[in-house]
């Protein structure tokens, strides 16, 4: 049992997990919009976020003595370097746009992430901007970046299902929000902390009717999977309090986008809800 603990931190805490959400979220992007699966582009997603989000947490320890690190922490950096060359495999066979449109993302990482010069801190200690830069990112990654690697048109309704993309992401973010309340400095003036708990659960439940709102809009119908899985959402945000540990957000939390997935693709094989999107 120990040894199942372990893996599943590691496995956790080396942001696999996290960026296999990520890449989710691209192959949904790719299903609801009919594009062409670009392995660059999908991969390029799962290595960067591992990349982006190691650096973010463990950077100081990675350039520590190395009599200094744990066996762990060792891990973690060979997931990270293998994760930073195959991300610049990647990169390399996107489009230029493509290309462009990831600096975008890399320049929003450095400016979360990291302070400059001494003197200017990172952006996720400036107050109230952490969770729009994180939502940003990921908006950025697993809706924009498959768009316009395949050179769509941008339409509005393309920018409604972008509208869309990011009011879900940070729906989502309210529960890490609530959770890491036991972790955030109170200079860090998160949403929780300026507003409460149960406010913040209701942001949260109001940009999931946002979502399910501009679904119609857009399609003039629901589906069940998105219904179910924004209810799903809901629960974790009604059930989320600073007390809850990290499996909750970090793990089942991040299953979300995955499952999602797996649901859609067997949607679309009609393994099950064999009935069509409008029904």
């Amino acid at each position: 049992m120990m040894l199942f603990k372990k893996i599943i931190d590691f496995y956790i805490d080396s942001s696999i997990h996290v960026a296999l959400a990520a890449y989710a979220f691209i192959r949904i992007t790719i299903l609801l919009l009919n594009i062409s699966y670009e392995e660059s582009v999908a991969y390029f997603g799962f290595y960067g976020t591992i990349t982006a989000y190691n650096c973010i947490k463990y950077f100081r320890f990675f350039i520590q003595n190395e009599t200094q690190k744990t066996i762990k922490m060792k891990l973690i950096f060979v997931v990270s370097l293998i994760s930073f060359f195959a991300s610049i495999f990647y990169f390399l066979q996107l489009e230029i746009s493509s290309k462009l449109l990831s600096f975008l993302a890399f320049g929003v990482v450095l400016v979360y992430g990291f302070s400059f010069f001494g003197k200017l801190k990172s952006a996720r200690n400036w107050i109230g901007f952490k969770v729009f830069l994180v939502v940003l990112s990921w908006t950025i990654i697993t809706f924009l970046l498959p768009i316009v690697n395949a050179k769509l048109e941008f339409t509005q309704e393309l920018f409604l299902y972008g509208l869309q993309r990011f009011v879900l992401i940070y729906a989502i973010m309210c529960v890490f929000e609530i959770v890491d309340l036991q972790f955030d400095a109170i200079s860090l003036q998160t949403i929780p902390q300026r507003i409460g708990v149960k406010k913040t659960k209701l942001v949260g439940f109001a940009f999931l009717i946002v979502f399910l709102i501009l679904e119609f809009f857009v399609t003039n119908q629901f589906t069940r999977i998105d219904v179910f899985f924004v209810g799903l959402i809901a629960v974790f945000i009604y059930f989320s309090n600073r007390n809850r540990s990290k499996y909750y957000s970090n793990f089942w939390v991040e299953s979300i986008p995955i499952f999602w997935w797996i649901a859609l693709l067997l949607f679309v094989s009609n393994l099950i809800f064999p009935f069509p999107s409008g029904s």
